[in-house]
């Protein structure tokens, strides 16, 4: 059996408010999906989509969520990091790290973001 890389799903204790983030700081077009009953944000490129559900609707062992994890890293390529930085600023996104390659924040849910130059 072979097996196809289909996405990366995110539990959240807020799907709106960090879709929000990953909107404005990621740049990632979510869109809503599901129904009234169920709705969740998603991105797909080229089969691959990132997901954000609610952790608490999601599966009985995704909540409540743990913010202390640190088994999860997202990354992203930006191209500059100094416009990075300034439009963090701006965003009020709390800031983790810095080194001369990757900016690290945190997501609403704790998560650490990584966004570098390599």
């Amino acid at each position: 059996m072979e097996s196809t890389f289909r996405g990366v799903f995110l539990t959240c204790t807020d799907a709106e408010a960090t879709a929000a983030f990953y909107r404005e700081i990621a740049g990632l077009p979510l869109e809503a999906a599901g129904d009234e009953d169920y709705t969740y944000f998603v991105f797909e490129l080229d089969g691959v989509q990132i997901a954000l559900h609610g952790a608490e609707a999601f599966a009985d062992y995704t909540f409540p969520p743990v913010a202390e994890s640190n088994l999860t890293h997202l990354y992203f390529r930006i191209p500059d990091q100094a416009e990075f930085l300034e439009r963090i600023r701006h965003a009020g996104t709390p800031l983790v790290d810095v080194d001369e390659v990757v900016v690290t924040v945190e997501d609403p849910d704790g998560r650490k973001v990584m966004f570098g130059t390599a």
